[in-house]
């Protein structure tokens, strides 16, 4: 059970059914590489696996916490990627383009975020990234956050006032609703405009203290990092609302689950 969830009866069947989806998925690779092997191909193939966000839960997916950004990354090839090892260095997806471009004798692009993962794997280097940025403006519903990781403290920005789950943007399931019925603050009472963690004493990211006078020096350093990074990537944010795409589907964020009233005709008069 991840410690970040109640050890109750409907988040051991949300669980089970993840077990399951992971069981399933598991076969599914194996069938590739089972393909792969018996076309001769397996010897010089690069296999990555990898997602898109942490699980599916409340407090993970659609959200800056760790278990909504750690995601699962596997790799397995020649040489320095035979598998055995696992590396605990930051890295992030962006990572990847860098990497298979080194690979190939290519050399990457200006202007990319990633940093090859070679030097890592070959243990050249301990780490790649001093820090990772890392962003959400839209799930369902439109909830802007900015956020910034080291490898010990975590800090995130909120852009509109939000509960500390917005619901439409947490997957329906048991564990929603055992939250609905036995921690109704979660969904109700806002969201600080910022969260600072210390990961090294918190990891569950449990305490704020954005407002503690002994980290303010801490706060000060990554918010001014975030704000920097905002203007250098010419964050939209920056500028105030952030429409959707046109002919998007949005979710208002004042209702219930994901599907509820979805629009192409979305109003952030209505949704600030």
């Amino acid at each position: 059970m991840p410690p970040f969830l109640p050890d109750a009866p409907e988040v051991r069947r949300d669980i089970a059914e993840l077990n399951e989806a992971v069981r399933r998925v598991d076969e599914g690779v194996g069938r590739i590489i089972e393909a792969l092997q018996k076309h001769g191909l397996w010897g010089n193939t690069l296999l990555v696996f990898t997602t898109d966000h942490g699980i599916a839960f409340p407090g993970a997916k659609a959200t800056l916490f760790d278990p909504g950004l750690e995601i699962a990354l596997l790799m397995h090839g020649p040489d320095e990627f035979q598998g055995g090892r696992v590396v605990e260095a930051m890295v992030s997806n962006a990572d990847l383009m860098p990497t298979f471009l080194e690979l190939c004798g290519l050399e990457p692009p200006p202007g990319l975020d990633g940093k090859s993962l070679l030097p890592l794997v070959r243990g050249q280097v301990e780490s790649l990234h001093e820090r990772l940025f890392v962003e959400l403006t839209y799930h369902a519903a439109y909830d802007p956050m900015r956020g910034l990781r080291t490898e010990r403290f975590k800090y995130i920005r909120g852009f509109a006032r939000r509960p500390f789950w917005l619901p439409p943007n947490v997957d329906n399931g048991y564990t929603k609703d055992w939250y609905r019925q036995h921690r109704p603050e979660v969904y109700r009472d806002l969201r600080p405009r910022e969260l600072l963690f210390d990961l090294g004493q918190d990891p569950w990211e449990r305490r704020n203290l954005a407002e503690e006078p002994a980290y303010a020096s801490v706060l000060e350093e990554m918010r001014g990092a975030l704000e920097r990074w905002m203007e250098e990537t010419e964050d939209p944010l920056l500028k105030g609302h952030v429409p959707p795409p046109s002919g998007a589907r949005v979710t208002p964020s004042h209702v219930w689950g994901p599907e509820e009233e979805v629009t192409d005709r979305y109003n952030p008069d209505a949704d600030a």
